[in-house]
């Protein structure tokens, strides 16, 4: 009788152990999750879409979004995009500039050259509806224009 439950629960262990499913528990929570946001150098307020600034400064401008499929920011003329490399402590930046006024890149430097109003957009596209959405096709879409004063 003793083997007879020894054998038992053996069994009933066994197949305890073997009907368990693994859980992952490092599932990112934000998988299925969508949103618009960005965050721009200077100031306390990071989330501003108006902003002044010096003639001949640059202002970093970083998309924080999730469940983005495609971003984009696009300046307007009397600006350049900055590459990475230089420093807050540099007065000459056309060592850094890049050719053309989009750039794919989550964060982007952009130098203002000219005084007066420029502007900044961010275009996102995301799978699900965010503040300021607008649907196109089986997408959602998002235009965010940000609007900076330079002053000489």
């Amino acid at each position: 009788m003793k083997t007879y439950l020894k054998i038992l629960a053996t069994l009933t262990l066994v197949i305890f152990m073997t009907s368990c499913e693994e859980q992952d528990d490092n599932v990112n929570p934000f998988d299925d999750f969508s949103s618009l946001t960005w965050w721009l150098s200077g100031g306390t307020d990071h989330a501003l879409t108006e902003k002044t600034i010096a003639i001949n400064k640059f202002i970093a401008f970083k998309d924080l979004s999730r469940g983005v499929i495609s971003h984009e920011w696009r300046i307007s003329d009397g600006s350049s995009l900055l590459r990475e490399g230089f420093s807050e402590t540099d007065t000459i930046y056309s060592n850094f500039e890049i050719r053309g006024n989009t750039t794919g890149n989550t964060l982007a430097y952009v130098l203002f050259k000219e005084a007066g109003i420029s502007e900044v957009r961010l275009i996102n596209t995301f799978k699900d509806s965010v503040k300021e959405s607008v649907r196109e096709g089986s997408f959602w879409k998002v235009e965010k224009i940000f609007t900076i004063t330079v002053t000489e």
